[in-house]
Parts: C-alpha cells; sequence; structure tokens
C-alpha cells in the first residue's frame, strides 16, 4: 500500500513506464436511451466509442503491474495470475472506462502473411503499432531493408522500393515487433480519491484487457 500521493507520483515515475493514451467518448450512432446501444456497422467507431489520442509527456508515466496470483473478488469476479493492473496519477493520466492505452515500452513479436499489393502502393501490416520490422522474406527469397523495401512505424507499412527486388507470390511473410494496445474497461477499478489533511489524491487503478469483452 502506498503512504500517501506523494510517494504514490514518486514511485510512479522512478518504476513506472511511458503510454500512448486513446480516450473513448461515445460516438452519435448511440441511442441516448439505452447506453448499450449502438450501430454495430457505424464506420466512425469502434464499440459504439470514437477514439482520439490524447498527448502523454514523456515526464508522465503509468505502473503497469499483473497480478501474482488468481482468486475470486466479491464485486469483480475472477482474477486470473497474469492479469495486467495500471496506476496513475488522475491529474496526470485520467484514465476511463473503454479508454485504450498502449504500452510503448513492451514489445511482441509477431511472424505474419502480408498480401503483396500494387506496385509503389504500400503493404499495411495488422497491428496498429508496429515498431521494428526483424525479417522480410518469402519461401526463397529474405529480402534486404533499404535495398528491397522500407519500413514505415508511424504508417504501419511495408513498401517495396524501385529498382529492388520483389515476391515472386502474391503472399509473404514479415517478422515484426510492435507495442501491445489494452482496453481500460474499469473492472477492478480504485477511483483516484482525497487524502485527508490536502495532501492531495491517491492514485486511481484499473484492470487492463488485451480485448474488448465483445470479442470475447
Amino acid at each position: 500500500m502506498l503512504l500517501n500521493p506523494v510517494a504514490a507520483r514518486q514511485l510512479i515515475a522512478s518504476q513506472g513506464e511511458r503510454v500512448r493514451w486513446f480516450e473513448a467518448l461515445p460516438c452519435d450512432c448511440r441511442d441516448p436511451g439505452d447506453p448499450n446501444a449502438y450501430d454495430r456497422d457505424c464506420p466512425h467507431c469502434s464499440f459504439g466509442y470514437v477514439y482520439r489520442e490524447r498527448e502523454v509527456p514523456d515526464t508522465v508515466k503509468a505502473l503497469v503491474h499483473s497480478e501474482r496470483r488468481s482468486f475470486l473478488h466479491a464485486e469483480f469476479g475472477y482474477m486470473s495470475m497474469g492479469d495486467l493492473y495500471i496506476t496513475t496519477m488522475s491529474d496526470e493520466l485520467p484514465l476511463g472506462d473503454w479508454d485504450r492505452v498502449v504500452l510503448v515500452d513492451r514489445v511482441r513479436p509477431k511472424k505474419e502473411i502480408v498480401r503483396r499489393g500494387a506496385e509503389d502502393v504500400p503493404d499495411p501490416l495488422a497491428e496498429e503499432f508496429p515498431v521494428k520490422v526483424l525479417a522480410v522474406a518469402d519461401s526463397d527469397t529474405e529480402f534486404i531493408e533499404g535495398t528491397d523495401w522500407s519500413f514505415d512505424a508511424e504508417a504501419g507499412t511495408v513498401l517495396w522500393l524501385p529498382g529492388g527486388a520483389r515476391p515472386d507470390r502474391t503472399v509473404y511473410t514479415v517478422h515484426y515487433h510492435y507495442a501491445p494496445v489494452y482496453w481500460y474497461t474499469g473492472s477492478g477499478m480504485t477511483a483516484a480519491r482525497p487524502m485527508p489533511g490536502g495532501l492531495g489524491s491517491w492514485p486511481q487503478t484499473g484492470r487492463l484487457e488485451i480485448k474488448h469483452p465483445v470479442e470475447g
């Protein structure tokens, strides 16, 4: 247990990690009379929310930690070993229900089959936040970065360069690292509350989900 908000802020700043924050705002397709109803075919939103990235200064960190045991919580249900929780100072990073959080200091590997598009048209990768491409190859050839292809991390695409080799087949493989993105669902959340004596507010904590509950 953190002793006070000052100690909490210091701990998060020293042991926390950088994140990107995408705030969830209800889409116009939602029914004001039924907060759970939204247009499943709406082209503007994801599960009834529109996401806009909010700037997070490099000095602002979040403490991400995993559950070390499994147990049944009276309010939140089954808490599984390995579940991720995030702790932030609410005046620095005020996360809300259904916000998305990208853990930019962590990476996961992926080996993906990519369909080759038209010449001079970049091929998109499936993950939203790729950070580094390790290898591009087909069953016959491993292609050379800077000669055959280039990687655009911001767009999340592989572009085949003029004059370089290109796969003869319609598909090829990309081995890359990406930053994982989580849903802040509000389950298991401990809201920020004022500390007696005017010392400030306690941090807020909530669970991170790798998949939206609707996705299973």
